[in-house]
């Protein structure tokens, strides 16, 4: 297995796509020796096999990732979620993996609840921030037909938000500016109250330009969209996105005949200095977790613009395909999903590079967003109960993560309680709240998760090279003659 070099136009042509980027700093992060990494499961596997077809190929490639082991191991055995859904892949090649329970264990026995029920291929997930690509899109969408400008000021179209003077639509849609508001919007009583101190919402005196992830803009925008399109914004999103996806199965509130589906039970933890717990509950199932959009939305049925949709792994792929496909927006307004001015290079040290409501590639390890072997117009948009979708539009290559982070965890715990998270033999943090009930410590889940999408996206660049030498008679006999 020493001959890659005649494999060297299907790694120029992954470095191409890296590089399809407007961000210099972002070009170039992978080099060809990794993409001779990507590419040599792919040659061993025909090698191995060589008269096998292109499904028992893929199925090899995919046994030999250690993907569902590895799975495993963060569901059943670190329980550092109670279960995953992991889709990725392209349109015509596609893997599903689950793993687990949609809801959760009873921590003081270890006993399943009753009414426990593992994870599904139509397993409605609370998508929390993963909802801000649905803005971003939409005010794309007015981009598109003339309706706005992004670079006009905010107050132009909602004179409300006068507060934020010059601060324009593309501030917001970048992260370009760090928005405060006098008063927590999730203090509010009720709706109106909430949108009020929207409407306080300033730039940041003491920090003007910023790289910082907020859900501040996505609110505002929301306001922007309804005020245009004189619609109210989950009309704007059903009609122009959902309806054109295709998308039957996303909702603010999920229907009570679907409840069942719901993958959490929307409440989460932090231990405070004190060794308290305080916990942010609502035990309205199908409804947000998010005490904003909580606030604004009054518990679904109104979208607050940075969260509150629920969704499957079906409809986010569709949602995902459309967008790559034209379904939606137009090549050149989806290239601008992955426009940004945030990132830059501080000595060795990268910081965060957003783009509209999104994250993108990140060179730095420490602050991975968007796998780097993926084209430099991809984008991630996380979402803090549990959700990833991941698109690149050159390589035509999509994912979804779904899973109920939340439930009966908690999310982070204060330097001073730290000694008090104990460690067990399968290596589960766990910390003993005062009542003796026991709760999983999940602050490990983002970098598991981000180890599973790695895979997962290895999986897709190979599934496509696979593709490509399977379908070239020449090259098929190449690889079998490889030695």
């Amino acid at each position: 297995m020493h001959e890659y070099f005649i494999y060297k136009k299907y790694i120029d042509e992954l470095l191409k796509n890296q590089n399809n980027t407007n961000i210099p700093l972002l070009q170039d992060i992978y080099s060809y020796k990794d993409y001779e990494r990507i590419l040599k499961p792919v040659l061993k596997t025909i090698y191995d096999n060589p008269y096998a077809n292109l499904t028992t190929l893929r199925l090899k490639l995919f046994l030999n990732s250690g993907l569902k082991e590895i799975m495993n191991i963060f569901v059943n055995d670190t329980k550092i979620t109670p279960g995953v859904l992991l889709d990725f892949g392209t349109f015509k090649t596609r893997d599903t993996v689950l793993c687990g329970l949609r809801q959760e264990v009873d921590m003081k026995d270890g006993k399943l609840k009753k009414d426990e029920l593992p994870i599904e291929q139509d397993t409605i997930f609370d998508l929390a921030s993963t909802s801000k690509t649905f803005t971003a899109v939409a005010i794309l969408i007015l981009e598109e037909n003339n309706l706005i400008d992004v670079f006009e000021p905010v107050r132009k179209y909602v004179p409300e938000f006068k507060n934020l003077g010059n601060t324009t639509i593309y501030d917001l849609l970048k992260f370009r500016v760090k928005i405060v508001t006098d008063k927590r919007v999730d203090s509010a009583k009720n709706k109106q109250e909430a949108l009020q101190i929207l409407y306080t919402a300033h730039p940041d005196k003491n920090q003007q330009v910023s790289n910082a992830y907020t859900d501040m803009g996505a609110m505002i925008l929301r306001c922007v969209i309804e005020k245009v399109t004189d619609m109210t914004f989950d009309q704007f999103v059903n009609l122009m996105i959902f309806k054109k996806a295709q998308m039957d199965d996303t909702h603010l509130r999920v229907p009570e005949e679907k409840l069942y589906r719901v993958a959490n039970e929307n409440f989460s933890s932090v231990v405070l200095k004190d060794g308290s717990i305080k916990t942010n509950f609502n035990n309205i199932k199908g409804t947000p977790h998010d005490s904003k959009a909580i606030a604004i939305g009054e518990l679904g049925g109104i979208a607050p613009g940075h969260a509150g949709y629920f969704s499957t792994k079906n409809d986010m792929i569709k949602f995902a395909n459309a967008l790559i496909n034209g379904g939606i927006l137009s090549k050149e307004s989806l290239f601008s999903m992955s426009d940004t001015e945030t990132g830059f290079k501080d000595q060795d040290k990268y910081t965060r590079f957003y783009g509209s409501l999104v994250y993108l590639k990140q060179p730095d390890p420490e602050f991975l967003s968007v796998y780097p072997p993926l084209s430099g117009r991809s984008f991630m948009s996380p979402g803090f109960a549990g959700t990833q979708l991941v698109v690149d539009p050159i390589n035509k290559i999509t994912l979804f993560v779904g899973s109920p982070r939340l439930h009966n965890r908690i999310y982070q715990v204060h330097p001073d309680q730290i000694s008090n998270i104990k460690i067990d033999e399968h290596n589960v943090k766990t910390f003993t709240m005062p009542d003796g009930t026991k709760k999983i410590v999940c602050s490990d889940y983002t970098k598991a998760k981000e180890v599973l999408v790695t895979l997962a996206l290895d999986l897709s660049i190979q599934y496509q090279l696979l593709e490509k030498i399977f379908n070239n008679e020449k090259e098929m006999h190449l690889v079998r003659e490889l030695n």
